[in-house]
């Protein structure tokens, strides 16, 4: 949950801002991600996230309850993911207040451009993430598939096989 929390900002603030505000703002930045965004995660994490695996997975909800309490190995597990959520996102975007508020955000974009950018209009770092993520989810899958075939959704959403 907490590589997707980030980008939640998105839309809300493509919907309430849109022209005023950067599509990237408190959550993508590490004050943000640390603070704000692993809170939510948690929340959602322990709230919704067992509801939603056994309706769309059909995976016993008492199982995902178990794994998905509050622990301090949860809140660790989505503040890694929203800080990687916001460091894959660097080369990505032309715009990334990542330290906000200590720098501010426009002074480092053209930086950014120059080097994540090949004649400005394809982004090389967007290549790069792309690739890194697909090898690193095949490789995940890969290994997975090949330890267990059994209860293959379970394993991968909660992460345990029951017996």
């Amino acid at each position: 949950m907490g590589s997707f929390i980030p980008d939640i900002e998105v839309p809300i603030l493509m919907i309430f801002f849109n022209g005023v505000l950067p599509d990237h703002f408190i959550l993508h930045s590490l004050i943000g991600a640390l603070t704000i965004g692993t809170v939510i995660s948690t929340m959602v994490t322990v709230m919704f996230y067992p509801f939603l695996t056994s309706l769309f997975f059909r995976i016993d909800i008492d199982k995902t309850k178990e794994i998905c309490r509050l622990s301090p190995a949860l809140v660790l597990s989505c503040m890694l993911g929203n800080i990687f959520h916001i460091l894959l996102d660097v080369p990505m975007h032309p715009f990334n207040p990542v330290l906000w508020p200590f720098v501010d955000p426009y002074s480092i974009v053209g930086f950014l451009v120059i080097v994540f950018s090949v004649d400005g209009s394809f982004s090389l770092g967007f290549l790069i993430a792309n690739i890194l993520n697909n090898v690193i989810t095949g490789l995940l899958m890969l290994a997975i598939m090949i330890k267990s075939r059994k209860n293959l959704w379970e394993q991968i959403l909660i992460g345990r096989i029951y017996s």
